[in-house]
């Protein structure tokens, strides 16, 4: 049996809210192989051990909200060492000095979120990719590939219709195909 995948969420604590938002979405999806889950230590706890949890890691994701506090440099600077997949997004608020700095010397591009829905539908697809393009690396058995395969393409279907569902609720003309033909 392949061992679990191992993530690690690399956030201040003010996104304890979005570190659950990512913990569900990973629970949710269809593998029959398990997960462990590690994040940032909170302030004031033991964090020793952080540099070999981000090495030991198979997906690194990185959040920054209104701060970038310790050990997040740490962190940061060891999965860019270590080469690991990184998923990274940040939340659209107002951002300390350290948060700015982070956002505008990171060579990491990040996804912007504003809120739990918009994080959900951004970083799903995202795993989804990295799970996929990673999956004989994780061990990820035939089974597990055709449930990714099927929740990503619900998921395009999904925003297909969603976009559909707003681009034609205006006034307008519709030409008819022999205009064209």
């Amino acid at each position: 049996m392949a061992e679990p995948i191992r993530v690690y969420i690399s956030s201040s604590p003010d996104l304890l809210a979005e570190r659950e938002v990512i913990g569900q979405e990973i629970a949710a999806l269809p593998l029959g192989i398990g997960w462990r889950i590690d994040h940032t230590p909170a302030p004031g706890s033991e964090s020793s051990d952080v540099r070999s949890r981000v090495a030991g890691c198979d997906i690194y994701v990185l959040m920054i909200g209104r701060d970038f506090a310790a050990p997040m440099g740490v962190e940061l600077r060891t999965a860019t060492e270590e080469g690991k997949r990184m998923l990274a997004f940040y939340k659209k608020c107002a951002h300390s000095p350290s948060a700015q700095d982070a956002l505008r010397r990171s060579e990491v591009r990040g996804h912007p979120f504003a809120d739990d829905a918009e994080l959900r539908a951004r970083f799903r697809p995202e795993l989804l990719r990295v799970l996929l393009d990673e999956a004989p690396r994780l061990g990820l058995e035939l089974s597990d590939l055709e449930g990714l395969l099927d929740e990503r393409r619900e998921g395009m279907e999904g925003q297909v219709a969603e976009r559909r569902r707003g681009e034609a609720g205006g006034s307008g003309r519709i030409l008819g195909r022999e205009i064209w033909g």
